[in-house]
């Protein structure tokens, strides 16, 4: 048995695990349950041992090297790792779904998976990087523009490749990640007053300050309410936010709470008020539509990819504090219409015909 597809599986189980690109690549590997097994036995699996690669069985093809960082051995011994598990598997496309790791592969044709250009957006973001991350970052580019085909998360994330990076339209296809609320989730009644969430890293463009002065309007109205900061940040973002909490009189409201559990965003989503996202350039945008599917009130600043995929199921606002505070004073649950749209759209046989519409014009012309 040899493979069509080889899928990196790499991110599923590192650093990204348990947020963002990992789980995007854990939907994926999910998704392909829901082909026929004729079709789901042309993929191949290659990673670090584990769970992610066990389900793969005999395809799939176990590899240390993948974990090291590009800058490091990683450099060498990750395109060697990857290479021999091409020749392993036999595979005619490489489906490389790591932007940490942009090697380029000969004796194969690629798929690259493209979650966001926001690096390019948002200037000052790639100015504050090491040379070494934005080394790594402009190979990834090349790795985009040479790549015979792009799998991009969204409509709004493949139009940004088009545009910026010159890649055609047709070698660009949208498959959306797999986003799923538990099956027993309920709401949780408030004891302390409104509490409302901003999920996510704290970088530039996620604009935590607007939420606190959105949040400080809120309370002069309200004389209540608190904001909670859920995601990873280094000490910089820490100090920046909880100085202009302070200024703005509203420290003792402000919390910074770090990576959560999955079990503990649960409990945060079923007790919010309503979840924040004022973020001025998203690739997706994971947390409003969580939150969304969870019966959550969603305030979004209105940018293409909140329009995208929870303007239904959302309050979208302009990029104003007190447009807002506003809609933090009356926060609008989804309805249940919107939320099943969201279910269908976002589930895993969604995402395994669209990524099936992206594997098989590659299949075709590789027979040729």
């Amino acid at each position: 048995m040899r493979a069509d597809v080889l899928l990196d599986v790499t991110p599923a189980t590192g650093g990204h695990g348990l947020r963002g690109i990992g789980r995007y690549v854990r939907g994926v590997v999910g998704s392909l349950e829901e082909w026929p097994p004729e079709r789901r036995e042309r993929v191949w699996a290659v990673g670090r041992a584990g769970e992610i690669l066990d389900r793969f069985g005999a395809r799939g093809i176990p590899s240390r090297s993948l974990g090291l960082r590009p800058l490091d051995l990683g450099l060498i011994l990750g395109p060697m790792a990857a290479g021999g598990a091409v020749r392993k598997s036999g595979a005619r496309i490489f489906h490389a779904t790591d932007p940490h790791r942009p090697w380029t592969l000969s004796r194969v044709r690629q798929l690259v998976t493209v979650y966001d250009l926001i690096p390019l957006r948002e200037a000052a973001m790639l100015a504050s990087w090491k040379p070494h991350q934005r080394f790594v970052y402009h190979a990834y580019l090349r790795q985009i523009r040479t790549a015979e085909a792009i799998v991009a998360i969204s409509g709004t994330t493949a139009r940004d490749v088009a545009e910026r990076l010159g890649v055609s339209e047709d070698r660009i296809a949208v498959v959306s990640p797999v986003v799923e609320a538990p099956s027993h989730f309920g709401r949780v009644p408030q004891e302390d007053g409104p509490t409302f969430l901003l999920v996510g890293a704290l970088d530039s463009h996620k604009r935590p300050e607007l939420a606190i002065e959105a949040l400080a309007r809120f309370r002069a109205r309200q004389h209540e309410g608190r904001l909670r900061l859920i995601g990873p940040s280094d000490e910089r973002q820490r100090a920046g936010v909880l100085g202009h909490a302070r200024r703005l009189g509203v420290l003792d409201w402000v919390t910074l709470e770090g990576r959560i559990s999955d079990a503990e965003l649960d409990a945060a989503y079923a007790s919010a008020t309503a979840l924040l996202s004022t973020s001025s350039v998203e690739g997706f945008g994971l947390p409003a539509v969580e939150a969304a599917l969870r019966g959550v009130p969603v305030i979004s600043v209105d940018i293409p990819s909140a329009r995208e995929t929870v303007a239904a199921a959302a309050t979208l606002v302009q990029p104003d504090a007190e447009a807002i505070a506003e809609a933090m004073a009356k926060p609008r649950a989804p309805s249940r219409e919107a939320r099943d749209r969201l279910r269908v759209r976002y589930c895993r046989r969604s995402a395994a015909e669209a990524l099936w519409a992206a594997y098989e014009p590659l299949l075709s012309r590789s027979r040729v």
